[in-house]
């Protein structure tokens, strides 16, 4: 008697749920919260299988680097399995290797990185600043040219850059080689012509009132205020001469003078093609910068990409 009584006591207490939950679909501002709260959470366990599935090759080569021999392609392994034995062996076990010159050419792509982003970042500041507030004969048709210039593919021009770099230049195996060419970006004298655009004229024409060169605005306050636009572009830019691989082919035939990329690639088809784990760590190592830069400057340079370019050309 009991039992069924406690039966029918959840029977109705499940109707009453039931009816409820409808009773509160038919009000319309509880339906909206339901439907919400419901597509947040399927959104979210979709946005998370995305994540998962961008971030699993950066984990695939984390693990294939801590493990040793070719059994970074077993699925199979514990945690007791991993070892720094990559890393020991880069950092340590490579010095009596002359052809393995890791240190040196991180230290070549750092350099030749740091140098091109500065350098770059003042030319694309000048040419943005120029084409924001400077008014010159030719200025729409040397703008509608820099439009122009940012539609041609860079593969295209890599064969008339070779030839006057190496041949007529003779810029090959050195450092001004790999960073005079790309000193002037398109893309991004666009990008601080239109932040500047959107930049306040009464405090330039304060300044030039008080007696302040067009030099010394730019140089002075104009520049310092631009820490938003400056820090996004030179993130893109470190990051792509960084990660630079076909220019630094052509260019640079010396293992001294090996950017870091070119490097990998002796790397991956030499001795250590039976050490697979010693060129995932070479990997991990390489893009460790990329990633520590990135992490540190994340909510400067997502909010510079969201403010650049408000206003319109």
């Amino acid at each position: 008697m009991s039992l069924n009584t406690t039966k029918k006591s959840n029977k109705d207490s499940n109707t009453s749920e039931k009816v409820s939950f409808i009773n509160a679909f038919k009000d319309p501002q509880k339906r909206s919260s339901i439907i919400y709260k419901t597509t947040t959470i399927i959104f979210t366990i979709i946005a998370a299988g995305f994540a998962f599935i961008s971030i699993y090759p950066y984990l695939f080569s984390l693990i294939a680097s801590l493990r040793k021999g070719m059994d970074v392609y077993s699925t199979g392994w514990k945690l007791s399995d991993l070892t720094l034995y990559a890393y020991n062996k880069i950092f340590f076990g490579m010095k009596s290797d002359e052809s393995i010159q890791l240190i040196r050419w991180m230290g070549n792509t750092a350099f030749v990185s740091i140098i091109s982003t500065l350098l770059t970042l003042l030319v694309a500041s000048l040419g943005g600043y120029a084409l924001a507030r400077i008014e010159f004969p030719g200025k729409k048709f040397w703008f509608g040219l820099l439009l122009g210039v940012m539609m041609i593919p860079g593969q295209i021009t890599l064969i008339p850059k070779y030839i006057i770099i190496a041949k007529f230049l003779g810029w090959t195996n050195s450092y001004i080689g790999l960073i005079v060419p790309f000193l002037f970006s398109a893309y991004f004298t666009f990008m601080m012509r239109q932040f500047f655009l959107s930049f306040p004229r009464e405090v330039e024409e304060a300044a030039i009132l008080d007696g302040m060169s067009r030099v010394g605005v730019f140089f002075k306050m104009v520049l310092p205020l631009s820490k938003a636009p400056l820090l996004s572009a030179g993130i893109l830019i470190f990051m792509g001469s960084w990660g630079s691989y076909l220019w630094p082919k052509l260019l640079i035939s010396k293992m001294p003078m090996y950017m870091l990329s070119q490097g990998m690639t002796v790397m991956m088809g030499g001795r250590y093609t039976a050490t697979p784990s010693v060129q995932m760590a070479t990997a991990i190592i390489s893009t460790l910068p990329l990633i520590i830069i990135f992490m540190i400057f994340q909510k400067q340079f997502i909010g510079s990409i969201a403010k650049t370019g408000s206003k319109g050309v």
